[in-house]
């Protein structure tokens, strides 16, 4: 079994009295100014305000320990609320969300703010407000986004857990790009809004980045919640299951695939070797492991994502443009933004709601080609290791067209848009199903390679409510040692 400085290490340190939350956030502070600079994975920190909150936070199981929240949907009062935006770059957050509160109620004492791009809507961090987030493990290549600054904060060992989110694949694909364990959970089960308790129609969820299993098993027993206002609801897991975690004590069934499920995008070398890897583990430790094709095309699936990225663009940015009396420009905000936002104003509500109807049958596919007959389903969690820091993702050509998106029908905007994001795709054709049927996955850093010295993450796909058993299987795999860790934390 591997023993790290983990969350809970730190924890158990601060309830033994072998050190203080306050001693925490000073060490915190000082790994900021040495290592950040390097990483610029934090884009805002404020010992004082973190100060005042240990009173709330020192009784609860994490006990006061220093957690740094995304630059995205995470507000705590009167912490910068940027969405790593220009637009926003001097707003201020005047009051905590039901994320924020949770966290508080369970000991962790939000400090510092992580970078992530522009209103999450890329696979890397590369907000124009904030710069690049560097990976850690080779830092001329990206961490991942949308989380990347948590994912590059944890990796650093700034902090040992940080908050994350994912409506694409936020958690796992940075947790893929950077060695990091990452949970995207079932719909409903993490807390929500207060204003956004339909964050990207139940596509997006909140969470964390962490190096092991058992403190992704805490937070979820602590963080889980029902919330009568959601309107997704999820069964409260066993806590003392998720607190005491065993391994897995039976064979399972596991599906896995080496195709992806976007015509005209495969896996690289590395992909299918960290698959295989995996796979020889898993029928070592005397599970029954067997190949089958990827269960859907989801190439119809994936516009219906982007559809929805610019309805709900739309819904955002109006109320700015209600208070400032005029239209946001590309000035305003970078390219995806702008063309999201045009395509907003011409989407139609048939769209939306045949999107939505999109999600349900997904998750329909899913369950009677996957979950009726194999426990998990089991794919990288990128198809690639990490891209290149100043990588062309979108070409010139492209450029001009998103600039004029306003001249074209919303049938053609939806085409330009998913132009743009094809190379992005490249790189993760997997996590946002996930997010659109509900369910949960997990990311699991299971692979180097060596050449570029970059992570390679494989994912476990599970039917609903199925995280306790995804996380026993995890735990098989860490105490043989299966995983990468970073630098920082192997004894």
């Amino acid at each position: 079994m591997v023993k790290i400085k983990d969350a809970t290490y730190w924890a158990q340190q601060i309830h033994k009295g072998d050190t203080t939350s306050a001693e925490l956030l000073t060490l915190a502070e000082k790994k900021i100014e040495a290592v950040n600079p390097t990483y610029n994975a934090v884009v805002a920190y404020d010992l004082k305000h973190a100060q005042a909150d240990l009173p709330k936070t020192k009784k609860g199981y994490f006990a006061g320990l220093p957690f740094p929240l995304k630059m995205l949907g995470q507000d705590h009062t009167g912490l910068p609320s940027t969405a790593s935006s220009k637009l926003f770059k001097d707003n201020i957050a005047h009051s905590d969300d039901n994320y924020i509160k949770a966290l508080l109620a369970a000991g962790l004492t939000p400090f510092g703010q992580t970078n992530a791009p522009e209103f999450g809507f890329k696979n890397i961090s590369d907000a124009a407000l904030y710069g690049d987030t560097r990976n850690v493990w080779n830092s001329a290549y990206y961490s991942g986004g949308s989380s990347g600054g948590a994912a590059s904060a944890v990796a650093a060992g700034i902090f040992p857990m940080a908050g994350a989110s994912d409506g694409g694949g936020s958690i796992r694909i940075p947790a893929s790009f950077s060695g990091l364990i990452g949970l995207k959970m079932t719909r409903g089960r993490m807390p929500q809004g207060p204003s956004n308790y339909r964050g990207w129609q139940g596509a997006s969820t909140s969470g964390a980045l962490t190096v092991s299993v058992r403190d992704t098993a805490s937070f979820l027993a602590e963080m889980q919640t029902f919330q009568e206002a959601d309107p997704y609801q999820a069964p409260m897991l066993d806590k003392t299951t998720l607190h005491h975690l065993t391994e897995i004590d039976r064979p399972l069934t596991i599906a896995f695939s080496t195709a992806t499920p976007i015509s005209g995008i495969d896996i690289s070398e590395t992909a299918k070797a960290a698959l295989h890897k995996t796979v020889d583990f898993l029928k070592s430790q005397g599970h029954q492991v067997t190949e089958i094709a990827f269960p859907l095309d989801a190439r119809a699936l994936i516009r219906t994502y982007y559809q929805m990225n610019a309805a709900e663009t739309l819904a955002m940015l109006q109320p700015w443009e209600a208070a400032q009396g005029r239209k946001i420009s590309l000035d305003d905000v970078e390219p995806l933004t702008y063309a999201l936002l045009e395509a907003g104003r011409k989407a139609y509500a048939a769209s939306y709601v045949q999107a939505l109807n999109a999600w349900d049958a997904a998750c329909a596919t899913f369950d009677d080609k996957i979950f009726k007959h194999y426990d998990f389903f089991l794919t990288p969690t990128t198809a690639k290791t990490a891209p290149k820091i100043g990588e062309a993702f979108i070409s010139s050509e492209l450029l001009e067209k998103m600039a004029d998106i306003s001249r074209y029908d919303f049938p053609e905007q939806t085409d330009i848009i998913e132009q743009a994001f094809e190379t992005f795709l490249t790189f993760s054709p997997y996590t946002f199903i996930s997010n659109l049927t509900g369910q949960p996955a997990l990311s699991l850093p299971v692979y180097l390679e060596t050449e570029t010295n970059l992570p390679q993450g494989v994912q476990l796909w599970g039917r609903k409510n199925s995280e306790i058993l995804m996380l026993q299987l995890a735990l098989q795999f860490e105490n043989q040692d299966q995983f990468i860790l970073p630098e920082f934390y192997r004894a």
